[in-house]
């Protein structure tokens, strides 16, 4: 029997994560799992412990991580949880411009100021739903499509996405229709390595082994999303005028991708942390 060149199994591979369609306003399930797992290896005795009281024993966190999008068609009054939409051309969040009640919900930032009182001070059954809200809230916060408005996140900018990545440097896939705001949730992960956990050893031993990730746990909600509208504002700069991402923009991209990957690790842990410290 003929078999597969190596080559050109791999970019086959590559090309089906690329056309799955990624969930709209969500890192896809490989990115939600890798925060969730960051968060997991770092977490207090004392979170731990609460965790596994809520959720069982030996329970993972990446389990739970794509549950928020899980529960959406159910619950369209928790859409914009999601995610923020502050203007391009602002340089900082506006709760009274960018985070207003409406039948969707009203953004990231009142759900997680929402979360951490739940899980402090809620019942059993409110801190275990609060405890899946925030593993999975925090991670989407840090995508950085998620804190600009512009083109709903760049869901309406439609690109062709034609990259080898690190995963298959000498392949050419084949340009696979995406828009940009699926590109940053899914088709770079995808095209970085073969499963979340490759992608969680990968950082282990890179970005998360930096003095920059030492110290990336501190700071509130509000700077967190400045931060990742900071990052939103030169990532929509990177757009090709052609709307061809290729291994070019793919390269710029990773280190970007990898920081914010492993800030919303680091960050999740120490907002579980400060949260169960913290109840009373």
């Amino acid at each position: 029997m003929k078999q597969t060149p190596p080559c050109y199994a791999a970019s086959l591979a590559l090309l089906s994560a690329l056309l799955v369609p990624a969930v709209a306003r969500a890192w896809g399930s490989d990115g939600h799992s890798i925060v969730a797992e960051i968060a997991q290896r770092r977490l207090a005795p004392i979170t731990r412990a609460e965790i596994e009281r809520l959720l069982g024993p030996g329970h993972s966190l990446a389990a739970e991580s794509a549950w928020g999008d899980e529960v959406r068609s159910d619950r369209p009054q928790t859409f914009k949880w999601h995610f923020v939409d502050i203007p391009l051309a602002e340089r900082a969040y506006d709760g009274a411009r960018d985070c207003g009640a409406t039948a969707k919900g009203d953004c990231i930032v009142q759900a997680l100021a929402r979360v951490r009182r739940a899980l402090r001070r809620g019942g059993e059954g409110e801190r275990r739903e609060a405890l899946r809200w925030a593993v999975h809230l925090v991670a989407d916060l840090h995508q950085p499509m998620h804190a600009i408005g512009e083109a709903k996140g760049g869901n309406d900018i439609g690109v062709q996405v034609s990259v080898g990545g690190l995963r298959c440097p000498d392949c050419k896939p084949m340009p696979a229709s995406q828009n940009l705001h699926a590109v940053w949730d899914a088709s770079l992960i995808a095209a970085t390595t073969r499963s979340w956990g490759e992608y969680v050893r990968r950082l282990e031993a890179g970005w998360l082994a930096t003095a920059e990730a030492r110290r990336a746990s501190g700071g509130t909600v509000v700077e967190w999303v400045n931060e990742t509208h900071e990052v939103a504002r030169h990532v929509w700069a990177w757009t090709p005028a052609d709307h061809v991402i290729g291994d070019d923009y793919y390269r710029e991209a990773l280190p970007v991708l990898d920081r914010q990957l492993g800030r919303a690790g680091v960050r999740l842990a120490a907002f579980l942390d400060d949260a169960f410290r913290s109840r009373r």
